[in-house]
């Protein structure tokens, strides 16, 4: 009966997370199904079973119910004596994928041992090739099924003794790699050193076997120091092409055989391994197997046993020290145990080397191998006596100096935290570990253009985690304040997830198991796994958090401003003055008294980095303490006359030292437009001096081609001006700002310059605009238009640098600073707002030309910055605007501007258009003068979040419905002759989908929506923004067979139209693509038979031009038109494959000379006469005239 507390819901899980092998049967009837490897279908199958079975990597154990039929299948197989190579490697290549997902140390638990398996691995084995790289699989497995073969109960001598019954496999072709006449223990020996030899994957697994054998009692006599000797000589004669399965055997004997087996060989071993010398080189993998070799030798030297000296922690029970928080030392009592009476403990000469070597791997650059130097340490010093594993660890300790390099410092925290988790490392040297500890916790060192220490903060937060769980709470008390702090300030103001999570981890378990932590419980509900891995939540909100409780909350600020404000990482010295903004409204005084006078000391420091955050923490922090000083008691004042005087020529110090100038000069201008900011929010006293020098950095900064310092010097200036320039004494001084923006507006060499005034025109408060309004409106509209533009409009007085035309940015800028401007003045009474008609609609019909907008350059079709723009403006200003401003001519070309921007090429605009779109048609109040509200009210839904707009499939049929509306067909329709006619695949077969379907279901809109594409084509013609793309949606519209009865009915002459305006647009054929684009237009034309002959006159043109990708482009689709259209054509039924024979065998690409009169001899096949160039045209007039 399943227990109700244990029952969760579904979503609680992780969404990744098996349940049970739900596919064994697939897997089973895929093992059934193994084709040999030189099958066709091999691969495939193969892979799709290893999709299957990689799934559960991470869950392994699901298959542990299982493995015992998927092996038993799969050796059966494997057994048979009939099978085929190819197929026993392929079952060997299924079994290793198992062994992967499982691991090799459980699988070879379910692998059969009996005794008649072991001739049949043996000599299967010896069959192999260690150099045939494909079948690598075979021989690990037939290692690893061997490793479990030779640990039978029976002398392996005996094995010899009889023979057993004739070899299933000897139909292989055997090898000559290990001899077949030898026994078996020979023969396993030397399959050994051969596979140990092997640099590959087997010969790990080869030494996972050779420490197995040569373990058993009747092996280790006879081969153990003759295998042992054989390695010592194959690495003194070759050090340089080391076989690193010959190391792992070696370390895996060490950890597998008895020791009184291997003190004999100990010594020489050691002797052996430190003379190689292969801690000297970049090998690490090297030297891994050297660190594991010594320290194994170390623990063969030292007898098993557990330091009676070490540490005792008594009870360890979570639910003990949660229950006695009242009294955390109220558990067994944690002493230093004398060692026994009489036990004296001998220690070889050797183990002063192998400790020595061990001390020294901690620095080595390798992560695995200070790693397993660390865990060395640990095992070895626990079968020492006191006195010397005192000196052991002493030595750890020392590796914490600032002289050791970064490498050193993780390596001695891995190893101090082993030695606390053995019990080793008393208490009494907790006094001097701390502060070492905090050191590293906080380890962030400079090293060219990175940072080192993420790995050493990781690994001392594994040391706290270790000291929580080694220690009882009383030896712990005296240190807890600094553990704590530390603890949390790396968990909530490390730059690095891992660490921050490591550390909310280390903080968690001492909560669990010292239970004196103050206010552990709280802080440790909230600082949790998820809640710490985004770094923006844990400095604003858990920091915030945690210093509601006095005792964590000077650690907290002071970690800020010793290590945080100078950080090399931009992003988190921002972080951190908004991290300090929240702090000084917890601890307001002593960020008055004590941070800000340390923050203005450093900003005399040479230090860019250091400077930058300063200058950003002193703006946050005033804006708090002046924010508590408005709020709070009158009588309370934090800030000091002497400090605000000391603010106020900050920015006048940093422009006499010249700050703002290089490369620096660029943190300097974004950190001090943020303290203007602050500054001027926080309403400081500011004096005339310190007003003049924070508008001279302002002025620099708006023209810099750093957008991110021009936007923010523009929001100092808004600020900056609203608390400020408001009083009538500075009149003047208001008049020259606005003038000299007014002038620098009109900048046309640089583009940032220009956009660096607009926005600062669009910040202007109120009181600054209205004096001004007419001028400043002025210069915004005629900003917001390109030149051609503005020219028509009327706006463009001197003339202006041609180059303007491709400032779209300066232009989407302007359109912003215009809505500002809207939302600024508003509509209140008088000539001087927008409440006046003629300012009013000037905006409209600004932004209304906007909407027209198309520049290109080569970073694409930048006009759409501008569109989306205007578009955003016009939302805002129509519905907030009062309603009786909007006229309806207004409305509906908003409305219909916005349908045509929802159904062009850019998905991002066309996203935008359809979501205005559709809330506009929703706004309530309504807005009024909308066409056909109802009918626009059925097409799209009420809840704008429910549709997707950036996904043409979902888009293009609502927007296609509008067709039906006379009011919106037309531009609806120029939207999507951009669309359909583009080169984008998928845009294209949505939208072309989504038209077609309008048409087939609406079939007497045709005639209106055919003759709208005319209207569009003859107005837009020319214009190669709408023209090129109608080029391509006109061939795709005529072939879908949509408009076909337009084109056959000879009332309508939408087919002459099209035909008389392809003709004028490819005129003169100076454009190489749009010719050859306009090709397959004029072939759909071919299926009208009233026009068969001026079209066929006019590919005939085509055929002979001097372009060759247009013949070439005019034979292939006239071929193709022919033969679908042929019989409509005037074209003589007889002569009709001779004119295809002819267009598909000519080779178009020959000089004009030789293809024109084959251009001619299809003319005359196709009953027209042949075209001749203009001059001999004249010519022929001319004589004609003579003649007369």
């Amino acid at each position: 009966m399943s227990n109700p507390g244990e029952e969760f819901k579904e979503e609680d899980l992780p969404a990744n997370t098996l349940e049970h092998f739900s596919e064994l049967q697939q897997v089973l009837q895929m093992i059934d199904n193994i084709k040999s490897i030189g099958a066709g279908t091999f691969e495939r199958e193969f892979e799709q079973y290893a999709q299957v079975l990689t799934r559960y990597q991470e869950q392994p154990h699901l298959l542990d119910p299982h493995l015992e039929e998927l092996l038993g299948k799969l050796l059966q197989k494997i057994r048979r004596p009939d099978l085929d190579n190819g197929e026993r490697h392929a079952a060997f290549k299924y079994l290793y994928i198992i062994c992967k997902v499982r691991t090799y140390k459980v699988l070879v638990k379910f692998m059969p041992h009996e005794l008649s398996d072991l001739e049949f691995v043996l000599d299967l084995l010896g069959q192999q090739d260690p150099k045939e790289f494909d079948q690598w699989e075979t021989r690990y497995i037939l290692l690893l099924w061997m490793s479990i073969l030779v640990l039978n109960p029976f002398h392996m001598s005996r094995l010899d003794a009889y023979e057993t019954t004739p070899n299933p496999i000897s139909n292989c072709s055997p090898t000559n790699h290990v001899q077949s006449k030898t026994t078996k223990m020979e023969r396993i020996f030397e399959l050994i050193q051969l596979y140990v030899s092997t640099n590959d994957t087997c010969s790990s697994m080869a030494a996972y076997l050779a420490a197995k054998y040569f373990v058993r009692s009747d092996i280790k006599d006879l081969y153990l120091e003759r295998f042992l000797n054989w390695i010592i000589d194959q690495h003194q004669a070759d050090t340089v092409n080391v076989k690193f399965g010959q190391l792992a055997a070696v370390a895996a004997i060490l950890k597998h055989g008895k020791r009184e087996d291997l003190l004999p060989y100990a010594d020489k071993l050691l002797q052996w391994i430190t003379s190689c010398q292969y801690k000297d080189g970049n090998d690490f993998l090297k030297y891994k197997n050297y660190v594991k070799i010594v320290q194994r030798i170390g623990l063969v030297h030292l007898k098993p046993r557990i330091a009676s000296w070490r540490y005792n922690r008594g009870t360890r029970s979570l639910a003990t020290n949660l229950s006695q928080a009242a009294d955390t030392g109220g558990g067994s009592a944690a002493s230093e145990v004398l060692p026994e009476e009489g036990e004296e403990i001998l220690v070889p000469d050797a183990i002063e080397e192998v400790i020595e070597e061990l001390l020294q791997a901690l620095r080595s650059g390798g992560n695995d191998i200070r790693w397993s130097a660390a865990k060395g340490l640990g095992r070895v010093t626990n079968r020492l006596p006191k006195e010397l594993a005192d000196e052991v660890i002493g030595s750890v300790i020392d590796i914490l100096n600032p002289l050791e390099p970064h490498e050193a410092w993780h390596g001695a925290c891995l190893a101090l935290a082993e030695l606390a988790k053995r019990g080793l490392l008393l208490p009494h040297r907790l006094e001097e570990l701390v502060p070492l500890l905090m050191q590293a916790l906080f380890y962030d060192e400079m090293k060219g253009y990175m940072s080192v220490g993420q790995h050493i903060r990781d690994s001392a937060c594994y040391m706290c985690w270790a000291f929580a769980r080694a220690y009882n709470p009383d030896d712990v008390k005296p240190f807890v304040q600094k553990i704590s702090s530390g603890l949390l300030t790396v968990a909530v103001f490390d730059r690095e997830v891992n660490c921050r999570r490591a550390a909310s981890a280390a903080f968690q378990e001492s909560v669990g198991r010292l239970g004196n932590f103050p206010f552990g419980i709280e802080i440790s509900t909230t600082t949790d796994f998820y809640s710490v891995g985004i770094r923006q939540n844990s400095y604003l909100n858990i920091s915030d958090y945690i210093a509601q409780f006095e005792v964590y909350r000077e650690p907290l600020i002071n970690h800020l401003v010793q290590h945080k404000v100078n950080h090399w990482d931009p992003a988190i010295r921002e972080l951190t003055a908004k991290a300090l903004h929240k702090l000084s409204l917890r601890e307001p005084e002593y960020m008055a008294a004590v941070v800000l006078p340390q923050l203005l000391a450093k900003t005399d420091t040479i230090d860019i980095n250091c400077r930058h955050g300063c200058v950003l923490a002193m703006g946050e922090i005033t804006l708090a303490l002046r924010k508590l000083e408005e709020t709070g008691d009158p009588s309370v004042v934090y800030l000091s006359n002497q400090r605000i005087v000391e603010l106020n020529d900050l920015v006048k110090t940093f422009l006499d030292r010249n700050c703002y100038r290089g490369m620096s000069g660029e943190l300097m201008k974004s950190c001090t437009t943020n303290y203007i900011k602050n500054c001027s929010l926080a309403k400081l006293q500011a004096t005339t001096d310190c007003l003049a020098s924070w508008q001279m950095v302002i002025d620099a900064c708006l023209v810099t081609k750093t957008t991110s310092i021009r936007d923010s010097s523009v929001e100092a200036f808004g600020q900056l001006c609203a608390t400020y320039y408001c009083s009538d004494s500075r009149y003047q001084e208001n008049e020259a700002i606005i003038n000299a923006y007014l002038r620098g507006a009109e900048n046309d060499l640089e583009e940032n310059i220009r956009m660096g005034y607009i926005a600062a025109l669009g910040m202007l408060p109120s009181f600054m605009i209205r004096p001004h309004l007419p001028a400043v409106l002025d210069s915004l509209v005629k900003h917001s238009l390109t030149p051609l533009q503005a020219v028509l409009a009327g706006e463009m007085g001197d003339r202006e640098n041609i180059q303007t035309y491709r400032w779209s940015e300066a232009r989407t800028e302007s359109v912003r600073a215009l809505t500002k401007l809207v939302k600024t003045v508003g509509y209140g009474e008088g000539i001087d707002s927008f409440a006046d008609p003629r300012n009013f609609n000037k905006v409209i019909e600004c932004l209304l030309k906007a909407l027209d907008e198309y520049t290109l350059d080569n970073r694409g079709d930048i006009g759409a910055w501008v569109r989306e723009a205007a578009m955003t403006s016009l939302y805002e200003i129509v519905t907030q605007c009062p309603r009786e401003f909007l006229t309806a001519g207004h409305v509906h070309k908003i409305v219909s501007g916005f349908m045509q921007q929802a159904v062009e090429k850019i998905d991002r605009t066309r996203g935008l258009g359809g979501r205005l779109c559709c809330q506009l048609i929703h706004h309530q109040p309504s807005i009024p003068h909308i066409r056909e509200h109802s009918k626009l009210l059925e097409i799209f839904p009420a809840d704008a979040d429910s549709v997707l707009w950036l996904f043409a499939d979902h888009t293009f049929p609502m927007f296609c419905d509008l067709l039906a509306l006379p009011d919106y067909s037309k531009r609806v329709l120029l939207g999507l002759s951009a669309s359909i006619g583009q080169l984008t695949e998928s845009l294209i077969k949505y939208s072309s989908s989504a038209f077609f379907q309008f048409l087939r279901s609406n079939p007497e809109t045709v005639p209106r929506l055919c003759s709208e594409v005319v209207q569009i084509f003859e107005e837009h013609l020319l214009n190669e923004r709408v023209t090129y793309p109608m080029l391509s949606f006109l061939d795709i519209l005529i072939g879908s067979g949509t408009v076909e009865l337009v084109l056959h009915d000879e009332s309508n002459p939408f087919a002459e139209d099209i035909f008389r305006l392809l003709n004028l647009e490819v005129k003169g054929y100076k454009k190489l693509y749009k010719t050859a684009t306009s090709i397959s237009a004029f072939c759909q034309l071919l299926q009208v038979p009233r026009l068969s002959r001026r079209i066929l006159s006019k590919l005939s043109v085509f055929l002979g031009l001097q372009h060759v990708h247009v013949r070439k482009t005019a034979a292939t689709k006239l071929y193709e038109a022919l033969a679908l259209h042929g019989d409509v054509t005037e074209i003589p039924e007889d002569n009709m494959d001779e004119i295809l024979t002819l267009l598909s065998e000519t080779d178009w690409t020959m000089p004009l000379v030789e293809v024109r009169p084959l251009r001619n001899q299809l003319c005359h096949l196709m009953g027209i006469k042949p075209p001749v160039s203009g001059v001999a045209a004249a010519a022929a007039l001319q004589q004609a005239n003579a003649d007369k």
